[in-house]
């Protein structure tokens, strides 16, 4: 079955056919302009990047309130929502029905009247195509029918020219038929169908950006499908906006496959579907600098741009992007992108010295493993990192800017 948000928040993401109240708009305007100043979007925008000319998928359980939104009300003035598809036939207002994806492009491409800033988020010159493909929460019956829905949503999309498409919906273990579930075992990203679906769409050309799940605080704790495939942008939750510090509830990474998941976090106070649209809106940009990009070559500026970059670790994957480095790495593939410092340590302790309360330690059990995150302070001007037994790597995060790689020897 498919689950979009925080069980606790499930009130404020499932919404009923009228739009967000004023408080609820008032919230989420909060979040996205703190996530676009998290990674410097203003790189982008000062650059005239708002993702014209670029056609933006959209695949979610429902849109209620699109049709008066005031956040929204320039998509409609534009004609920028070009298709408005439901593929579920069991509720005949279904699409309506929800306003969980709603609330994703609203993240994506909405224009808040009190942010004097940013005036709009990434994408809010491009063009979407919203496709909902399954029943979501209350629907009659959720079944594995609802991955083969994606794949004909991913066909349809690709008919139309769409190279880029947003999916903050994922598939775990609620479907109606408890035999129908999946284990956490089988998110290896070739178990399930969905993820075998994105994988060859991916494959095929298009860019398909998914949240990491909100499955962290469960027994279940990774990633879920399609995040799992390694041809997905996976997009998990950090819960701070000047730390790299993964959000509880934001799903890790399946620590028995050969590669890394989530590949980036953003901040986001709702669930990993609203960090999601986040990275959707910087690949919108990216696009229109360089409409010529591939999948990977989107995937590979994304990864670089990361605050972690060449560490990355299945809590964070590698960490949070900069707009001001992917403008860089458009510009010169070659340019610099790691800041991160490398040091060997034949000691047990190692000092940095920093006034920061916001520095994060990763203790690894491998090079991208991680055992624990925790925040520390050093108040006094430095700060003393005791090596943990069986750790033979540790990262040191200080802010978003300075980062330390300890080899343990």
């Amino acid at each position: 079955m498919i689950r979009n948000g925080y069980r606790k928040l499930i009130v404020l993401l499932i919404l009923t056919v009228s739009s967000c109240v004023p408080e609820e708009e008032k919230q989420h305007e909060t979040g996205y302009v703190e996530s676009l100043q998290m990674i410097h979007a203003e790189a982008f925008f000062e650059q005239g990047l708002r993702g014209r000319g670029v056609k933006v998928g959209m695949i979610d359980i429902g849109f209620a309130g699109i049709n008066t939104d005031t956040s929204l009300a320039h998509l409609r003035k534009d004609n920028q929502i070009v298709l408005f598809k439901d593929l579920v036939l069991n509720y005949p207002v279904s699409i309506y029905r929800y306003g969980h994806g709603t609330q994703v492009l609203k993240y994506l491409a909405g224009i808040y009247p009190d942010d004097t800033v940013y005036r709009g988020s990434f994408a809010r010159d491009a063009s979407f195509y919203l496709i909902r493909p399954a029943g979501g929460a209350g629907a009659k019956e959720d079944c594995r029918d609802d991955e083969l829905n994606i794949d004909t949503a991913l066909m349809i999309l690709d008919s139309l020219g769409v190279r880029l498409v947003n999916m903050s919906i994922g598939f775990w273990n609620e479907y109606t038929e408890k035999d129908e579930n999946y284990s956490p075992e089988q998110m290896d990203g070739r178990s399930t169908a969905i993820s075998r679906i994105c994988q060859k769409w991916a494959e095929k050309g298009m860019i398909i950006v998914n949240s990491a799940g909100n499955t962290g605080e469960y027994s279940w704790r990774v990633t879920w499908a399609p995040a799992d495939a390694p041809g997905v942008i996976a997009v998990g939750g950090d819960r701070f906006t000047d730390k790299v510090f993964k959000a509880s509830y934001s799903g890790i990474g399946n620590p028995d496959v050969p590669y890394v998941k989530p590949d980036l976090i953003t901040y986001t106070p709702w669930g990993t579907s609203f960090s999601a649209p986040v990275i959707t809106g910087i690949v919108a940009c990216m696009l229109q600098k360089d409409s010529t990009l591939s999948p990977g070559e989107v995937l590979d500026i994304l990864h670089k741009s990361g605050s972690l970059y060449p560490y990355p670790n299945n809590f964070v994957g590698y960490g949070i992007p900069d707009a001001r480095k992917i403008l860089a790495l458009l510009e010169n593939p070659d340019a610099k992108a790691s800041h991160v410092k490398a040091v060997t340590v034949k000691d047990d302790t190692f000092i940095i010295y920093t006034s920061s309360k916001n520095i994060v330690v990763f203790d690894k059990t491998n090079a991208t493993i991680v055992r624990r995150q925790a925040i520390h302070e050093a108040s006094d001007g430095t700060f003393v990192l005791k090596r943990k037994r069986n750790s033979p790597r540790t990262t040191v995060a200080i802010g978003l800017d300075e980062v330390w790689e300890i080899f343990w020897e």
